[in-house]
């Protein structure tokens, strides 16, 4: 179904599995409410829930990733929502983490994080980047305020995570 890169399917735990769950120790399971944007075939969001993760919430429009979706939230009887939906047409604004992996560019996250955390105080994103990282950071600070640490990834040499909050519209 062509839902990751066929060249990264011989490593598939590493390159996604393990990319994905890196990003578990920033998350309480118990009590964040947790968006993936952009969830596709299911990373990160799909794989924290397997993992534990209690409240999660997938978010993605295309219908036969949400057919995918679906069938793995049945297969492991998963308690999680998954909206198809753009992240401008959701209704829910409660998260308390964000996080996403190869969406898109740290600005544009950052408008996303806004919209879906607006109702949440103290909310974070949790975003996996590559290595134009502190490029995208540069940009965003020119339309943002927000506070952030960023951490290696495990998986990848270039790699990293960067870790938001406070986030404001200037």
């Amino acid at each position: 179904m062509n839902f990751v890169q066929e060249k990264t399917i011989e490593n598939i735990l590493q390159r996604h599995i393990l990319d994905s769950l890196q990003i578990s120790e920033h998350i309480d399971y118990q009590n964040d409410i947790v968006f993936d944007i952009g969830s596709g075939a299911g990373f990160p969001g799909m794989v924290l829930a397997i993992g534990g993760v209690q409240k999660i919430n997938l978010v993605e429009p295309t219908g036969k990733k949400v057919i995918f979706l679906d069938h793995i939230k049945n297969l492991y009887n998963l308690k999680i929502a998954i909206h198809q939906s753009t992240w401008q047409q959701l209704k829910l604004h409660n998260a308390t983490m964000v996080v996403s992996r190869a969406y898109t560019k740290l600005s544009n996250l950052l408008e996303v994080f806004v919209f879906v955390s607006r109702e949440t105080i103290a909310a974070k994103g949790i975003f996996l980047k590559g290595e134009k990282l502190d490029n995208e950071i540069c940009e965003a600070q020119q339309k943002w305020t927000f506070s952030y640490e960023t951490y290696p990834s495990v998986t990848h040499e270039k790699g990293r995570i960067i870790k938001v909050w406070n986030v404001i519209r200037k």
